[in-house]
């Protein structure tokens, strides 16, 4: 028997895989509701391994592990989705509030910011993806669609990291060092 161009097998272990990505959102999403992080986010690690565990098993390593991201990109976009509510807007209250003094310091801690966050960000996360690019031991469409989805997600990743550090330097450090690191990998020749 057939669904959708798929057996029943096939369709079990589609539907198991889906099931353990959206398990695994759920579980991230009451962890973070309780604000406790600990056996919750790796029970939500383990679904999700074991969700591309069965991407990979159905489809093959080429095509499970983009579905595998994907999946759960989309499971997630869809279960934030699901949690927006419409609240009615309040009137604000009138107060006075003084203006906060223009500082040479601020401005500068902005561009700080500014630049870790944007070029460096961006600059460890290529660096990251032309890891993945060049030694992934996948096809080569494999690792350049697979490079290319961890760009954006991990340079968002870099963003919020350095928009919510309140020191710039260990996140500066750490980004230039990551991306140093993965385009002099990039350099390495290889056999």
């Amino acid at each position: 028997m057939a669904i959708g161009g798929l057996d029943l097998i096939d369709s079990v272990i589609v539907l198991g895989a889906l099931a353990l990505s959206l398990g695994g959102i759920l579980l991230i999403w009451s962890a973070w509701r309780e604000r406790r992080w600990g056996p919750r986010a790796w029970a939500a690690i383990g679904f999700w391994i074991g969700s591309a565990g069965l991407w990979i098993a159905r489809f093959g390593a080429e095509i499970g592990i983009p579905l595998a991201l994907e999946t759960a990109a989309l499971a997630g976009f869809a279960f934030i989705l699901s949690r927006m509510e419409r609240r009615v807007a309040r009137t604000p209250r009138e107060r006075e509030v003084p203006p906060l003094p223009a500082s040479r310091y601020r401005r500068l801690r902005g561009a700080a910011k500014f630049l870790i966050a944007g070029p460096i960000g961006m600059f460890a996360a290529m660096g990251i993806a032309f890891v993945v690019a060049t030694g992934a031991p996948l096809a080569e469409q494999t690792r350049l669609i697979l490079a290319g989805l961890i760009v954006p997600s991990l340079w968002a990743v870099f963003i919020g990291w350095t928009v919510a550090d309140r020191r710039l330097g260990v996140p500066a450090a750490i980004l230039l060092a990551i991306g140093g690191a993965g385009f002099g990998f990039t350099m390495i020749p290889r056999a």
